[in-house]
C-alpha cells in the first residue's frame, strides 16, 4: 500500500486499497456509457438535496458492487435488486441497511461507507458528516444510483468513482490545521527556560521569586507568604521559604534551592525543613531546586515530600494560558519588590521580559521605602 499523506488534491488512485476497491481499479480505461450518464444525472439532479453525505455513500456503493460482482464472476448486472435478494429481518422485511445476500455470503454497505468516510474526513480532511447509521439507512432514496453502478461496465464504474471524487470529495472545503504556525511564546515558561537566576546578589532571590510566582498562580485559594533570602525560615516564623495558608493552617510548605540537589544533600541541606514539617503534617511539602536527582526525589518521597526541578516547573506551566502565566510573573515581581525589596533584581526580571519582547502583564511597581531610610540594594551589598 502507498504511504498515506493528509489533505490536498490527491488522486483517487492513492486511496484505492483504503476505499475497499480492488487492486488495479484506478488503472482501468474510463468510459462514459449510458450507466455512467444515468449515475451522474441522478447525482446532479435527483439525489436528496439535504443529504450531504452522498460522496462517501456513493463510493461505498461502488466498493460494494465491486465485491459482489467479483464474487459471482460478473462484470455487471442489469438490475441488481431483481438478481440478488436483500437481507431480511425475522419478520420478512428488508433490514435497515442495504445488504445483498448471495448464497451464504452477505455483502454490506456499512463497512464500505465507513472506509470511504475515513478517507474523506481523516486522510483528505474534507468536510463530510459523520453519521454512518443514518447515511446507510437512507439507501432506498439512492436506488437509481445503485442500479446504475451495478449496471455499469468496470470502466464506467471507475468513471463514476472519479466523478464523485472530483465533484463530491475534492471539491469539499478542507480543514487546515495550524501545524506550521509558530507557537505563541508563553512568558513565564520562557523565563523558566531561559532566564539565568544564578550569579545575582543576593544569591537565590531570583529563583525564589519565580517559585513564589509559580505557587501564586497555581494555588490562588491560598494566602502565600515568603521571606527574603537573607532571613532564615525559623526567624520568619515559617516552615520553608514559601508557605501557603488557609486561614491559620499551613496548606503548602516549599523549600527553594537555586542549585543542584542530590541524594546526599537531602538530609544535609534540607534537614531543618524536613524536621519543621513535623509541625505541619497535613501540608503539601515541596522542595524546588535548580535540578534534583532521581535518587533525591526518591529519598524525599519517603518523607512524603515532592521534589521538583526547574525543568519540572517548566513542564507544568506549558499548559497554562497567558493570564495564568502573567499572574505567575506578577507574583515574582511582587516578591522582588515587596518581600526581597530589591529594585535591582526586579529590573533584571523586567529587563529580561522587555529584551525578549514578552508580555508579562506587569505594571510599574513602586519600590517600598526602607524603614531605616536606606536603599535596599545598598543594604544587600553591605551584607555581602
Amino acid at each position: 500500500m502507498t504511504v498515506r499523506r493528509r489533505g490536498g488534491q490527491q488522486p483517487l488512485a492513492s486511496f484505492v486499497p483504503y476505499l475497499g476497491l480492488p487492486a488495479g481499479f484506478a488503472n482501468r480505461a474510463q468510459a462514459s456509457g449510458p450507466a455512467f450518464a444515468a449515475a451522474v444525472h441522478f447525482l446532479e439532479n435527483d439525489r436528496p438535496r439535504r443529504q450531504n453525505y452522498w460522496p462517501a455513500l456513493a463510493l461505498g456503493f461502488i466498493a460494494q458492487a465491486e465485491d459482489l460482482l467479483a464474487f459471482v464472476g460478473a462484470t455487471r448486472v442489469a438490475d441488481v435488486y431483481a438478481s440478488y435478494p436483500l437481507e431480511e429481518s425475522a419478520a420478512g422485511r428488508p433490514v435497515n441497511t442495504m445488504n445483498f445476500v448471495v448464497g451464504d455470503r452477505k455483502f454490506t454497505i456499512r463497512s464500505h461507507y465507513n472506509q470511504a468516510l475515513d478517507v474523506i474526513r481523516t486522510d483528505l480532511r474534507r468536510e463530510h458528516p459523520s453519521n454512518a447509521a443514518h447515511a446507510t439507512q437512507s439507501w432506498p432514496a439512492y436506488r437509481p444510483l445503485v442500479t446504475a453502478i451495478f449496471a455499469a461496465t468496470p470502466e464506467e464504474r471507475l468513471a463514476i468513482a472519479e466523478w464523485v471524487w472530483a465533484h463530491g470529495v475534492l471539491a469539499a472545503p478542507e480543514h487546515l490545521f495550524a501545524t506550521a504556525a509558530a507557537r505563541i511564546v508563553r512568558p513565564f515558561e520562557f523565563v523558566l527556560a531561559n532566564m539565568k537566576t544564578q550569579g545575582h546578589t543576593p544569591g537565590g532571590a531570583l529563583f525564589q521569586a519565580l517559585v513564589f510566582g509559580y505557587f501564586r498562580a497555581d494555588s490562588p485559594n491560598l494566602t502565600l507568604e515568603s521571606h527574603s533570602v537573607n532571613t532564615a525560615s525559623s526567624r520568619a516564623g515559617m516552615i520553608g521559604d514559601v508557605a501557603g495558608y488557609r486561614g491559620g493552617e499551613v496548606e503548602l510548605a516549599s523549600e527553594v534551592k537555586d542549585h543542584d540537589v542530590d541524594e546526599a544533600g537531602v538530609e544535609s541541606i534540607l534537614g531543618d525543613f524536613l524536621e519543621d514539617l513535623v509541625h505541619a503534617p497535613n501540608a503539601t511539602a515541596v522542595v524546588v531546586a535548580n535540578s534534583i536527582s532521581a535518587e533525591a526525589v526518591e529519598a524525599l518521597d519517603k518523607f512524603n515530600v515532592i521534589g521538583l526541578s526547574r525543568s519540572d516547573l517548566r513542564a507544568r506551566v506549558t499548559t497554562w494560558d497567558l493570564p495564568k502565566q502573567q499572574e505567575a510573573l506578577r507574583g515574582a515581581a511582587y516578591y522582588l519588590s515587596r518581600i526581597q525589596k530589591s529594585a535591582t533584581l526586579l529590573a533584571v526580571l523586567t529587563d529580561f521580559l522587555e529584551q525578549n519582547s514578552l508580555d508579562g502583564g506587569l505594571a510599574p511597581v513602586p519600590q517600598a521605602p526602607d524603614p531605616e531610610g536606606t536603599v535596599p540594594d545598598q543594604e544587600e551589598a553591605a551584607a555581602e
